[in-house]
C-alpha cells in the first residue's frame, strides 16, 4: 500500500513539476516600436552553399556560411561538426532561409537610408572563401557605398575551431555634412518550429525562444507567443547579449559594451518575429572615420568557450527552473566521463554515488514502511471502530504511531528527493550539447533519444515489477491494491517508451540498486 502511495505521489509532483514549467514563463513590460531595419527575406534555391551573382560562400573548419551580398546578412550557417540527425551525413542547418521557414542575422546602419546603399564589387571580387590548412584565420571584407560619399566596410573575421565572428565596422564620411548613425543587428526566425530542428516528443520541452542580457538582469527569456502578441523595447544602456535559443545551439549578438546599445522585440509578420539590438546614435564629422565592432555566437551551447565572448552567454543554457540542481549534475557527469569516456557509464556511475549517498534517508524509509506494516491490523481496527468520528480517529492513528515511534513522512522522503534529481537530469540531457548524439553500447546509438527498439524501457518495467515485489508483502493488500501493483510496472513502462535512453538507463540502475538496498536492509533488521 505504501509503495502505492509513494508511486502516486511521483507522478503528482512530476506533473506538478510539469505544469511549473509550463507556465513559469517571464513576463515584460511592453512599450511599442515601429518596426524598421528589417531587411526583405532572401529564399535558398538548394541546400548547399549555392554560387549566385548575390551571395558570398565561407566555408571554415566549423562552418559552411552564406552572406548576401546587397545587406551582408548572413542567409545560411551550416554546423560541419555537428550533424542533422543520428543517421545522416550532412552537417547541422542552423540558419536557413526558406519559404516555409526562416532564421537568419541581419546587421547594418540604422539613421541614414540604406537605400541609397549598393555593393561595391569591385573592392571584392571573389565569391567564395575557405580557411586553408595552415590559417588561423579567415577575413571576409564587404563594401557598400552611396551616391553622397558614404560608405562603410564590413570585415567577417572567422577564427579556426571557434564558433563566434567578429564583425568589425568601418565606417567613411566622404560627404560634405556631419551625418548621425547607429549600428543594429537582429535574429529573425518564423514561429513554426521547422522539421530540420525538431524538439523532443515527450511533453517536457526546454525552452525555446529569444533572451537577453542587461545591466539589470543576466539572462530574460521571453517566448515566441509572448512577442507575437506584444512587443518590447528597453533603454539604452551597456546591454550584453541577444539571442535566438534552442534545444543544444543558439545564435547571439554581443555588441560593443563600449556603447550603449537598446534591445527590441518585435513581429516582422504573421510568421516571423525578431530580437535585435541598436547601439546609441553617434556622429562622424565631415571626412572623418569610425570603427566599431562586435561579435556573433552561431553554434553549440559549451560553456567554455562561451565564457571566451561573454560572461553571461552560457544562460542561454537553459535547464529551466532547477538550474541549480541541473548545472552541479551537468559538472559532475562531465568529470566522470572526463573518466570513463562514455556518457552511458557516466550515468551509471553517477547513478550508484546518487543512491550510495541517499541510503541512509532510503533506510529510514524501508524501516518505517515495516513499521507501518506492523500496525496495518490495529489501523483496520481504528478505522471500523471510530468510522463516524473522522477527527478521533486521525488523533488516534496519530497516538498510534507516537507509541511505535512510526514517522509517515519517512516513508516517502525518498521520493521527494528523487523527484527533482529525475527532472535535473531529464535537463541535462535535453540541453547539455555534449550529450546530443553520444553513443552508449550496442543498439543505443544517442543517450538523448529515445531507445529505437524501446528494450530499456521494457527493462525499466522489469526492474520495477521485482522492486515492487520486495517492497511489499501480498498479507498487507487487498486484491484490489494487487491488481494495481501488478499494473504499475506496464504503465511505467509505456509511460517511459518515448523519454531519452539515458534518463531511462538512470532509472534502470536506480531500481536496480533499490532492490539491492531493500535486501540489505530487510535481512539487517530482520523484517
Amino acid at each position: 500500500m505504501y509503495w502505492i502511495k509513494n508511486t502516486l505521489i511521483l507522478i503528482f509532483l512530476f506533473l506538478l513539476a510539469f505544469f511549473v514549467y509550463k507556465f513559469n514563463n517571464i513576463n515584460f513590460l511592453h512599450n511599442s516600436i515601429n518596426k524598421k531595419n528589417i531587411n526583405n527575406i532572401n529564399f535558398e534555391k538548394d541546400d548547399n552553399c549555392f554560387n549566385s551573382d548575390n551571395t558570398i560562400c565561407i566555408k571554415t573548419d566549423t562552418f559552411n556560411i552564406s552572406i548576401e551580398k546587397n545587406t551582408g546578412n548572413i542567409i545560411k550557417a551550416d554546423l560541419l561538426k555537428y550533424k542533422e540527425n543520428i543517421n545522416s551525413y550532412d552537417p547541422l542547418h542552423l540558419l536557413r532561409s526558406k519559404k516555409n521557414f526562416i532564421y537568419q542575422v541581419n546587421s547594418g546602419l540604422s539613421g541614414i537610408d540604406n537605400n541609397n546603399f549598393y555593393y561595391d564589387n569591385s573592392y571584392n571580387k571573389k565569391k567564395e572563401f575557405h580557411l586553408l590548412n595552415n590559417d588561423k584565420f579567415l577575413l571576409v571584407p564587404m563594401k557598400w557605398i552611396s551616391k553622397n560619399g558614404i560608405s562603410y566596410i564590413k570585415t567577417f573575421i572567422f577564427e579556426r575551431g571557434k564558433y563566434f565572428v567578429k564583425i568589425k565596422y568601418d565606417i567613411f564620411n566622404n560627404s560634405k555634412n556631419k551625418i548621425n548613425l547607429s549600428i543594429y543587428g537582429n535574429l529573425t526566425q518564423s514561429i513554426n518550429y521547422d522539421k530540420e530542428h525538431h524538439s523532443y516528443s515527450f511533453g517536457i520541452k526546454t525552452f525555446k525562444g529569444a533572451a537577453y542580457s542587461s545591466s539589470k538582469s543576466k539572462y530574460e527569456k521571453i517566448n515566441f507567443n509572448d512577442i507575437v502578441k506584444k512587443n518590447y523595447v528597453s533603454d539604452f544602456s551597456n546591454n550584453k547579449w541577444i539571442a535566438m535559443i534552442q534545444p543544444y545551439f543558439v545564435s547571439a549578438w554581443i555588441p560593443d559594451n563600449f556603447i550603449k546599445n537598446k534591445i527590441f522585440l518585435d513581429r516582422v509578420n504573421y510568421r516571423d518575429v525578431l530580437i535585435g539590438y541598436q547601439t546609441e546614435p553617434f556622429n562622424i564629422n565631415s571626412y572623418e572615420n569610425k570603427q566599431i565592432c562586435s561579435k556573433l555566437w552561431i553554434g553549440p551551447k559549451i560553456k567554455k568557450e562561451m565564457l571566451e565572448i561573454s560572461d553571461s552567454l552560457y544562460y542561454t543554457i537553459d535547464y529551466g527552473f532547477l538550474w541549480f540542481l541541473s548545472q552541479p549534475l551537468f559538472e559532475f557527469l562531465s568529470y566522470l566521463n572526463n573518466i570513463f569516456n562514455n556518457w552511458g557509464v557516466s550515468i551509471i556511475a553517477i547513478t550508484c554515488i546518487i543512491k550510495f549517498i541517499m541510503y541512509p534517508i532510503s533506510k529510514i524509509q524501508y524501516v518505517e514502511v515495516e513499521k507501518m506494516k506492523k500496525i496495518q491490523k490495529k489501523i483496520s481496527f481504528l478505522k471500523k471502530k471510530y468510522k463516524d468520528n473522522k477527527n478521533f480517529l486521525s488523533k488516534e492513528i496519530m497516538n498510534l504511531y507516537k507509541e511505535n515511534n512510526i514517522n509517515p513522512i519517512g516513508s516517502f522522503l525518498p521520493v521527494i528527493i528523487q523527484m527533482p534529481i529525475f527532472l535535473s537530469l531529464y535537463y541535462v540531457i535535453v540541453e547539455s550539447v555534449e550529450l546530443r548524439h553520444s553513443p552508449f553500447i550496442f543498439w543505443i546509438k544517442d543517450l538523448s533519444d529515445k531507445d529505437p527498439f524501446f528494450i530499456l524501457p521494457i527493462l525499466m518495467g522489469i526492474t520495477t515489477f521485482f522492486m515492487q515485489n520486495d517492497s511489499e508483502s501480498d498479507s498487507s493488500l487487498d486484491t484490489f491494491q494487487q491488481k494495481i501493483m501488478h499494473i504499475m510496472p506496464i504503465f511505467f513502462t509505456i509511460f517511459f517508451l518515448w523519454f531519452p535512453s539515458g534518463l531511462v538507463l538512470y532509472y534502470i540502475i536506480s531500481n536496480i540498486l533499490t532492490i539491492v538496498q531493500q535486501k540489505i536492509i530487510y535481512k539487517k533488521f530482520k523484517f
